[in-house]
Formats: C-alpha cells, sequence, structure tokens
C-alpha cells in the first residue's frame, strides 16, 4: 500500500494539473446529483448547513448548493485547463 501511494505521491508531484480535474469531476457529479435532487448531493453536513436548510426550505438550500458545486466544477476544471499551459 505504501508504495502505490508514493507512486501517486510522484505522479502528482510531477503532474499537479491532475488534482484539478479530480477536484472538477468530484463537483461535477455532485452538480449532477444536486440537479437531479439526489439526497447524497444535497443533504446539509454539518450544523450550520442544517440550520440554513430549516430557515430557507429545501429548494433554496438546494439552489444555493447547486451554485456552489458548479463554482467548484468551473474552478477545478479552470485550473486544469490554466495550468496545462
Amino acid at each position: 500500500m505504501e508504495k502505490t501511494l508514493n507512486r501517486l505521491k510522484d505522479f502528482f508531484a510531477e503532474y499537479p494539473q491532475y488534482i484539478y480535474l479530480i477536484i472538477g469531476i468530484v463537483f461535477l457529479v455532485l452538480f449532477i446529483g444536486t440537479l437531479k435532487n439526489k439526497n447524497w448531493a444535497i443533504d446539509p453536513a454539518n450544523s450550520t448547513q442544517k440550520f440554513n436548510y430549516e430557515i430557507f426550505g429545501h429548494k433554496a438550500f438546494r439552489i444555493f448548493i447547486g451554485i456552489i458545486y458548479l463554482l467548484g466544477t468551473i474552478a477545478g476544471f479552470g485550473g486544469f485547463f490554466l495550468y496545462l499551459n
């Protein structure tokens, strides 16, 4: 296991732009889950999110989280493409 982790560490040290690509893919999956109204993408994770969920309701919280996920997707893919140049 340690050998595999060292190989991954060396790969990401040599090609750091792929970290941005992974971040963009994760946020894209979460954004698609939010568009499809999946609970695993929308459920509040901590007490602050639960508080906001209770105050604003499901629809407003879903829209807000969707915007955050969209910005994360754009930033991840943008960082990947900017780092390539």
